[in-house]
C-alpha cells in the first residue's frame, strides 16, 4: 500500500518521461518529492534532494542488496524493475560492502585513475585518428562509447578482439525498454559477454596478471577467497557502469557545446578549466537516473510511511535539479559550484568508478576541443535514447568538422594499440 504518499503515473522507462526528464524531475521534486507509482510492481519515487539523501544514507533501512532470483518482498538490488544480473559490490550492504570497497580501491582510487590517464589518452587519440582525415565522425559510436569501453575492458582483463561487440551490447542495454523482445536479445548478448568472464576465471586463478579479474581471483573477504559467482557479479556492475554512463555524460556534453558556442570557445581557450566543469555537466546531465532500494523494515521517507519489502527508487537526476540546493536548476552554468551534485550517488554506495569517469571526461573533452574544435552536429541526425529509465544519453551523434592530421601510431586494431607502451 502507498500509505500517505501521493499516487503518480511516473514511469522512468516511458517515452513520455524520456522526452523531457528535466521538466518531469523539477515538477516532482517541487510538488511531491516522495510519491508512489504502480508501474513495475509498485515503487516509491523519491526526487527531493533532502529526501534522496535521507534514503541513501540509511543502508540499514533501505537496502541495496540483491537476492537472485528476484522475489517480491526480498531485496531486489539497485535497478527498478529488478535486473536478472547481480552487481557487486554495489548490491551488498555495510559492513561487508566496506570490505569490498577498501579492497577494490587498488583499481578505482584517484591515484589509480591518474595512472590510467596515458592509456585513456592513447585510446582517445586512436579513435579520433580513425576519422580525423575524413572530416566526419559519430561522437557516440566512434568516440564516446569506444574509449570508455576500451579502457573498461582493458581494466577488467577481457580480450580486445571483440571490443566493438562488447561496446555495442552495453550501449544498447542502457536504452532498450525492459519487457521487449529487443531487450531480451540485448540481455542475451550481455550474458555472452559475461560467459567470457566465466571462462577466463580459472585461467586467471592459475596464472594471474595485473587485471581486475586476476585480482578478484586472489581476493579474500573475511579470510576466504571469493567464489566465481562473486567475480562474475563484480563484472556485471563494472562493465556497464564503466561504459555507457560515461558515454552518456560525454555525448550530452558534446551536444551542449554544439549549441553553446560561447562555452565551447571558453573551454578551447582555457583547457585547464575543463576538469572544473565536470560537476556541472554531471549535475544537469546526470547519466544514471537513479538507484533502487528495498525497505528492510517499516519506516518513512519525507513523512510518507514505507512498509517493509517495498521498493524505493531514489532519483539522482531529480535531486540534482532541486532548486533549494541548485538555484536555476534548468540552466547550465559553468561557473556554478556543483560539487554537491548527486550523479555518482550519495553515502556509502557512491560510484566506485567515479574517478575514472572524471578522467575519461577530462581527457576526451580536451581531445575533441583540441582536434575537432569546429565540429558541428549533423542537423536532425543525433538520436536520444528512446527511454532513459537507467541511463540518459544518445544512441548516435553524427558530426562534421575540418579534417586534420593523424597523431597516433598507425595500428589497425585496439589489441595492437594495447601492446604499445604509453
Amino acid at each position: 500500500m502507498a500509505g500517505e504518499a501521493p499516487r503518480t503515473d511516473f514511469d522512468h522507462h516511458s517515452a513520455e518521461y524520456g522526452r523531457d526528464p528535466w521538466a518531469a524531475n523539477i515538477a516532482m521534486n517541487t510538488h511531491c518529492p516522495v510519491a508512489y507509482s504502480s508501474h513495475h510492481g509498485g515503487f516509491y519515487i523519491v526526487t527531493g534532494f533532502d529526501e534522496v539523501t535521507d534514503v541513501a544514507r540509511r543502508p540499514e533501512v533501505f537496502s541495496s542488496a540483491h537476492e537472485v532470483p528476484n522475489t517480491p518482498g526480498r531485496p531486489q538490488g539497485t535497478v527498478v524493475p529488478a535486473s536478472s544480473f547481480r552487481g557487486l559490490p554495489l548490491e551488498i550492504d555495510p559492513p561487508e560492502y566496506l570490505q569490498w570497497r577498501r579492497a577494490m580501491n587498488e583499481f578505482f582510487s584517484p591515484a589509480a585513475a591518474k595512472r590510467l590517464r596515458p592509456r585513456i589518452a592513447q585510446y582517445a587519440r586512436w579513435c579520433v585518428d580513425q576519422h580525423i582525415e575524413s572530416g566526419e565522425i559519430d561522437l557516440v559510436l566512434d568516440l564516446s562509447n569506444p574509449v570508455p569501453a576500451l579502457i573498461t575492458l582493458d581494466l577488467v582483463g577481457l580480450p580486445l578482439d571483440d571490443w566493438r561487440l562488447y561496446a555495442d551490447v552495453v550501449h544498447a542495454l542502457a536504452y532498450t525498454h525492459p519487457g521487449t523482445d529487443e531487450f531480451d536479445r540485448v540481455e542475451a548478448g550481455f550474458a555472452q559477454l559475461i560467459q567470457t568472464v566465466r571462462e577466463l576465471i580459472p585461467k586467471r586463478r592459475a596464472d594471474p596478471g595485473e587485471d581486475l579479474i586476476s585480482f578478484l581471483t586472489q581476493l579474500e573477504i573475511d579470510g576466504t577467497k571469493i567464489p566465481d559467482e562473486d567475480i562474475v557479479a563484480v563484472c556485471n556492475a563494472v562493465i556497464p557502469g564503466g561504459v555507457d554512463t560515461t558515454t552518456a555524460l560525454l555525448s550530452n556534453t558534446f551536444e551542449f557545446l554544439d549549441r553553446s558556442s560561447g562555452d565551447r570557445q571558453r573551454l578551447i581557450d582555457a583547457p585547464e578549466t575543463i576538469p572544473g566543469t565536470c560537476d556541472e555537466f554531471l549535475r544537469y546531465f546526470t547519466p544514471v537516473v537513479g538507484a533502487g532500494r528495498t525497505a528492510m523494515r517499516d519506516d518513512s521517507v519525507g513523512g510518507c510511511p514505507v512498509k517493509q519489502g517495498e521498493r524505493v527508487l531514489v532519483s539522482w537526476a531529480a535531486a540534482n535539479l532541486d532548486a533549494k540546493v541548485f538555484p536555476r536548476p534548468d540552466t547550465i552554468d559553468l561557473d556554478r559550484d556543483a560539487r554537491r551534485q548527486a550523479a555518482f550517488g550519495i553515502g556509502a554506495h557512491r560510484c566506485i568508478g567515479r574517478h575514472i569517469a572524471r578522467m575519461d571526461f577530462e581527457v576526451m573533452v580536451e581531445e575533441v576541443l583540441s582536434r575537432l574544435p569546429d565540429y558541428r552536429l549533423v542537423e536532425g541526425a543525433a538520436q536520444r535514447y528512446p527511454t532513459v529509465g537507467q541511463v540518459n544519453g544518445f544512441v548516435r551523434m553524427p558530426a562534421r568538422f575540418t579534417p586534420g592530421p593523424r597523431r597516433g601510431p598507425a595500428v589497425s586494431s585496439a589489441a595492437e594499440l594495447r601492446a604499445l607502451p604509453v
